[in-house]
């Protein structure tokens, strides 16, 4: 038996006052044994902000396919007493009013009001995705930035040799002096060095 097969009792009573915060994933996890999906969670929540109960989703979740398919696993019997009114009255010809028939189970329909459920569920979806982004890879370990690390030091290298060929074609410098005297480097070399500027340049600006 897998995770989600286990067999779970959901706290109907329990669920109804939960923090607003925690409502919307306790509902998932003890009617369906997972945590909210993204549409499922902005959708329930527009629901709860255009005035909705809390009752009347739990009774949606409940007769959902997915909901109906799990059922076997999450026993409530306050949570059929809730479908089966919810299947009695979701036919009446009274709008919206008709959802006041639904059992409160002694829970004061006061649910929490002017809970703002629309930027609560933008900021729930926001840290899911930061939660399931894949890790930015090391810039040290990138496979494209090693190749041009690893290309870079070729070009330096190759200007090394250039430079150092040069100075055994010229008289020493008399006096000493930091770094290659530019009138005795090739302009092989000076080829090199100007690729070379344009290689850090490229790898200093590149986002990753």
């Amino acid at each position: 038996m897998s995770e989600r097969e286990k067999t779970l009792t959901p706290d109907l009573r329990g669920l109804l006052t939960l923090p607003n915060a925690a409502f919307i994933p306790g509902a998932f996890t003890a009617i369906l044994g997972r945590e909210p999906d993204v549409v499922g969670l902005v959708h329930y929540a527009l629901c709860l902000q255009r005035g909705s109960s809390r009752a009347l989703l739990l009774a949606e979740i409940r007769t959902s396919p997915e909901g109906r398919r799990h059922a076997p696993h999450a026993i409530s019997v306050d949570l059929d007493t809730l479908v089966t009114r919810y299947q009695k009255v979701r036919y009446l010809p009274l709008g919206r009013l008709r959802w006041k028939f639904l059992p409160t189970f002694g829970i004061d329909r006061q649910e929490h009001a002017g809970f703002d459920w629309e930027h609560w569920a933008t900021d729930y979806v926001t840290q899911l995705i930061k939660r399931d982004a894949p890790p930015i890879p090391d810039a040290s370990i990138h496979p494209d930035l090693a190749n041009r690390v690893e290309a870079l030091q070729q070009r330096v290298n190759t200007l090394l040799d250039a430079v150092q060929q040069s100075d055994l074609q010229e008289s020493p410098p008399q006096t000493p002096q930091v770094g290659p005297n530019p009138a005795t480097v090739s302009w092989e070399a000076r080829g090199y060095l100007h690729q070379i500027a344009q290689g850090v340049q490229g790898v200093m600006l590149r986002p990753d």
